[in-house]
């Protein structure tokens, strides 16, 4: 019996500040999610048989409005780096709004 071995796929963010906010992702069958987190850093493992395109964006609230701040968004695949992007946030707004990698 032939079994397909599962990809680790990562989806990392990282903020220079605390904050709160909303990670919209979607998962290996497709499926949309939006999860709520605090902190500076969150991140998420998911497996799968496929190599496929995982959607990853994140709302961050800046109610401080903290200024010269950044987000990096990270995808690892199988702890390899695959995309990267980092966000400069001026601290203008207390929504700094969605972010997007991919």
């Amino acid at each position: 019996m032939d079994t397909v071995p599962l990809t680790k796929l990562e989806l990392i963010i990282e903020v220079s500040f605390e904050t709160f906010g909303q990670v919209w992702f979607t998962d290996e069958n497709g499926r949309p999610w939006i999860k709520e987190f605090r902190g500076n850093k969150w991140a998420k493992e998911i497996l799968m048989k496929d190599n496929r395109k995982i959607g990853f964006s994140v709302f961050i609230n800046n109610q401080f409005q903290q200024k010269n701040q950044f987000l990096t968004l990270i995808k690892k695949v199988d702890s390899e780096l695959i995309d990267q992007k980092e966000f400069s946030i001026d601290g203008d707004k207390l929504f700094e709004g969605w972010f997007k990698l991919g």
